[in-house]
């Protein structure tokens, strides 16, 4: 199922840097489709594996992570048995698609408190738990000059009725998991092939304050599918987006300049 591909942001006279929240409306909080059986065996395969890191937490993060078990629960769906006496957030992220994380409010700033990130987009948790938004963000050109403060004014307003946002890079690599960063950067992909070895890979993230006071649960789904995907749906606003983004602005959809090159050739 591709209709999601009519929510991918290609205006060109947008910046490059936002955030984009939109209220949710009749949209689901939570997504389910035919891949939720070999995702959820992925899940569960990658908490087995000692040396993959999905899940970690501070002090303090289990009653907000047993509200977030009960508002998936409420949706109909079922969690997982509690066999191994998990984290609560940790429970819930192995019974869902979304991967989780818990926000909490310290003095003026929202840290990252509690995470089951099975499928991040080259970050490691590791080095984000315990840090405050800008820093989880940390990669990303432009965030502390444009939406620092934003985000902050954001979360704090937030209320118990979800918001989303949806984001997208172009990737070689088709992996759900994703922690690392390519050391040399990712390969130049010849335009030949760049419609089946490139990947568009978005994030649905939702937002959402939790009635435990100072918390806040942050949902992130990936979705991804070869580059002539978006192609066949959308070729036009794509042409016209790679004509005119900025070089900032590609960068950070994860295009090398010589990339966006090769993709505008294989569009021709």
């Amino acid at each position: 199922m591709t209709y999601w591909l009519d929510e991918i942001d290609l205006d060109p006279s947008d910046p490059s840097v936002r955030m984009g929240v939109r209220t949710l409306g009749d949209k689901p909080w939570l997504l389910q489709d035919e891949e939720e059986e070999s995702e959820l065996e992925l899940k569960a395969s990658l908490t087995r594996d000692t040396f993959s890191e999905v899940f970690l937490s501070t002090p303090e993060s289990e009653t907000a992570g047993l509200e977030v078990c009960s508002l998936i629960t409420s949706t109909g769906r079922q969690l997982i048995p509690d066999l191994k006496d998990l984290h609560p957030l940790e429970r819930a992220g192995l019974s869902i698609q979304e991967d989780l994380c818990l926000m909490r409010r310290e003095e003026d700033r929202w840290i990252l408190a509690a995470a089951s990130l099975c499928f991040p987009s080259r970050w490691r948790l590791s080095e984000k738990i315990g840090r405050e938004m800008s820093d989880v963000h940390g990669p990303v050109k432009g965030y502390s000059e444009f939406l620092r403060k934003k985000v902050n004014s954001l979360m704090d307003r937030l209320s118990t009725t979800p918001v989303w946002r949806r984001n997208w890079f172009i990737h070689p690599d088709p992996s759900l998991h994703q922690p690392d960063r390519p050391e040399n950067g990712d390969p130049i992909i010849k335009s030949h092939l760049v419609l089946d070895e490139l990947y568009l890979r978005s994030e649905r993230q939702t937002l959402r304050s939790l009635s435990t006071s100072g918390w806040i649960l942050f949902t992130i789904r990936v979705q991804q599918v070869p580059l002539r995907k978006l192609v066949e749906a959308r070729k036009e606003d794509l042409v016209k987006w790679l004509a005119t983004v900025s070089s900032d602005g590609i960068l950070q959809k994860g295009i090398q300049l010589e990339q966006k090159e090769e993709i505008l050739l294989s569009l021709n």
